[in-house]
């Protein structure tokens, strides 16, 4: 059996391609073929491709193998290679990259694709490291597994292969599917170089989101990009995404129930919770938006987790002013424990998230109270929310962020459901309020958004009553990149479980 079958499309041999084809000569591990697919070819050699035939392990594959689909399923129906790896141009193999493929295959028996670190090549040829992550299950359609993916060629075909007829998401079909019974193993090594690109700026939608969004995770998508998604590519992963849960048996379509509220009456209506933690500069702002809103029948409580800068002082000022401001100070450890200790002190029937750089429109609690007031099953409500810079001035060239694409399916592949979030007091107690051992200081709201949606009903308020502010100190970027992909990562498959556990309580029923 032939150890590697290396795909290498090429548009015109040129020097990068032959440097490519260079460093897959001098493996270490010599079990392999290349399989030259001539993009511009009718068929036959072109002069510049027929010069790199005279290798006998260099070959020229098939005219007409246009996507990444067609040339995988060709190559597990032609060779009998054990690995296969599409090969990109601009990439130069280490010597050792195949051995070190090879090796973790061996190494791990339940790995069906591999991919590995890689050093990134600027214009004046300086190379940087670029690490990775650990894959852990990850089902969303985002992860970043760099330019290089080996598969084990028997895994493929245990999965049928790839659907060619998926004009986007093939890649991640295959991927769903491997990892319904394998895993994706990472070599932690730079086993490639990366190129520099020629540039060309990216004009396309969302093209600079993702990096003014902050989002964790870069793959080839982006971060946050499925909210900029074309509709054909949101239909394509979607679909992807839903036939996964099924084979998992994790799409919950059970009824959501009503939220059992207390007998005894709230003394107000909104408690809006605010953590904090050294946000002098923004703290009064967030606490003014509120008192001067067209909604007057709440309390804010402002939990102050350690703050050494003046913070403190600033709320105390609101305080004397105004007697539905209050502030918890403690040391606590977490995000979430804030969080919880401000639910517990709350007074109010509904919890209203805003996080202490942020801001509220005007008629934000009146729209939000009105809606959880008529919505008896509502367990969440999310508005729109749109953002702001280090002013209070408008992000140019991001619209607000609606997540139109919102399920409580689609919502496992998603890094979020969207602001402003007000829950009843009531659901908050039945979960057990934010987990604050596994998500402390990251997650804690996504895990808590994926809970309720099992149960109740989370609706949509189509309006902008959220005002998401983006500065260099803000957490979402100062967070560790490693924890945040992790959570949020551990959330999703944490959920998966939950609802299979329901579909077979269901099932039995």
């Amino acid at each position: 059996m032939l150890g590697f079958a290396v795909l290498f499309p090429v548009k015109t041999i040129n020097d990068s391609v032959r440097r490519s084809l260079a460093t897959l000569k001098q493996q270490t591990l010599d079990d392999w073929i290349c399989c030259l697919i001539d993009e511009t070819s009718d068929g036959s050699p072109s002069d510049a491709l027929a010069g790199e035939l005279h290798d006998s392990r260099i070959r020229q594959a098939p005219s007409g193998l246009k996507t990444a689909a067609l040339m995988i399923n060709w190559a597990l129906k032609n060779t009998d290679a054990e690995f296969i790896l599409p090969l990109p141009e601009r990439i130069l193999l280490d010597p050792w990259a195949l051995e070190r493929f090879a090796a973790l295959f061996m190494k791990s028996r339940k790995a069906a694709a591999a991919y590995a670190c890689y050093l990134e090549m600027d214009d004046d040829g300086k190379s940087k490291p670029v690490h990775l992550f650990p894959h852990e299950g990850a089902p969303h359609e985002r992860f970043d597994f760099g330019y290089v993916r080996v598969y084990r060629a028997d895994r493929l075909r245990e999965i049928g292969g790839f659907r060619e007829e998926l004009a986007f998401a093939a890649e991640y079909d295959v991927e769903l599917k491997l990892c319904d019974k394998y895993t994706i193993g990472l070599v932690k090594k730079p086993l490639y170089t990366v190129e520099p690109a020629p540039s060309s700026p990216d004009t396309s939608p969302g093209s600079a989101a993702p990096s003014t969004l902050y989002s964790p995770g870069k793959g080839k998508l982006g971060g946050f990009s499925y909210v900029f998604y074309p509709p054909d590519l949101e239909a394509e992963i979607t679909s992807v995404f839903q036939d996964m849960l099924r084979r998992r048996g994790a799409q919950i379509d059970h009824p959501t129930v009503a939220v059992k509220y207390p007998k005894c009456p709230y003394s107000v209506l909104a408690s809006v919770v605010i953590p904090v933690l050294n946000r002098a500069r923004f703290i009064g702002n967030a606490i003014e938006r509120v008192l001067d809103g067209t909604f007057k029948d709440f309390e804010i409580i402002v939990v102050d987790n350690g703050s050494t800068d003046s913070t403190q002082d600033v709320v105390r000022g609101y305080i004397m002013r105004d007697a539905r401001v209050r502030m918890i100070e403690q040391r606590g450890p977490s995000i979430a424990y804030a969080l919880n200790c401000g639910i517990r002190a709350a007074r109010g029937k509904y919890i209203c998230q805003l996080d202490s750089d942020d801001e509220y429109t005007p008629g934000t609690l009146e729209k939000m109270m009105a809606h959880m007031e008529s919505h008896p099953q509502c367990g969440l409500a999310i508005s729109y929310y749109e953002l702001m810079d280090e002013d209070r001035g408008k992000v140019e060239g991001v619209e607000p962020v609606t997540h139109k694409g919102y399920t409580r399916n689609q919502i496992l592949r998603r890094d979020g459901a969207g602001a402003l979030r007000v829950f009843p007091k009531a659901v908050l107690e039945e979960m057990g309020l934010y987990d604050e051992e596994n998500y402390g200081n990251f997650g804690e709201d996504y895990d808590m958004v994926l809970k309720v949606g099992e149960k109740h009903d989370v609706d949509r308020v189509h309006a902008v009553l959220y005002r998401y502010r983006r500065h260099a100190d803000n957490t979402d970027v100062t967070r560790d990149p490693v924890m945040k992909i992790r959570n949020k990562n551990n959330a999703r498959l944490a959920a998966l479980k939950r609802r299979q556990k329901i579909n077979r309580k269901l099932k039995k029923s």
